[in-house]
């Protein structure tokens, strides 16, 4: 699986939330009932939180049968909205199955016990391909424009220890930076 971690705080959210709301193919699905859950391409994420992404342009989202042995079927618009039939284990998320590859994950954790979390971005990607399940190539390009951006917009810095010590692997936005230039810890883990 794909990951792109990041430090952020409140400020940094914003600006991220504002680069998502406006990809023309990026949309935030939401819970609108128990199991009921709906595209919108107009939305914010101004909170912490685990939040779904979808590619529009990666292809259909499958809706689940009830049953394993029942075959399953396609939602037809999910910006009109859909009750799923099999939940997954977590009920606060939808669920399509084991990894869907038009699917993005952020995790948003801007503040741990006094430090700054460990936000990310997860993508199933290719991990499916050799059982014929392949990410489609927009999925993959906008994954690389995802991280593009973060690049730019961030400093990479290692989990503990000086920020321009070794094993630099995190993506610490602007204002995270200044937080840890104050004197803030930063999480080790998410």
């Amino acid at each position: 699986m794909a990951w792109l971690p990041m430090y952020l705080v409140e400020e940094d959210l914003k600006s991220l939330s504002d680069f998502l709301r406006f990809e023309k193919n990026i949309s935030l699905i939401k819970s609108v009932g128990d199991g009921h859950w709906q595209a919108f391409s107009e939305f914010e994420i101004n909170e912490p939180g685990r939040y779904c992404l979808f590619n529009s342009e990666a292809g259909p989202l499958p809706l689940l049968a009830k049953n394993h042995d029942e075959p399953d079927g396609e939602i037809a618009n999910p910006f009109e909205g859909w009750q799923e039939e099999r939940a997954g284990v977590n009920p606060r998320q939808p669920y399509f199955g084991a990894g869907h590859p038009a699917i993005f994950w952020l995790n948003a954790r801007l503040k741990v016990e006094g430090k700054v979390g460990m936000s990310s971005f997860e993508w199933i990607g290719n991990h499916y391909a050799q059982i014929g399940r392949p990410a489609p190539d927009t999925a993959k390009k906008w994954w690389g424009r995802l991280g593009r951006w973060v690049r730019k917009q961030s400093f990479k810095v290692p989990r503990s220890g000086a920020l321009d010590g070794n094993g630099k692997e995190i993506w610490a936005f602007s204002s995270a930076m200044l937080e840890f230039e104050s004197g803030v810890d930063r999480a080790n883990n998410p």
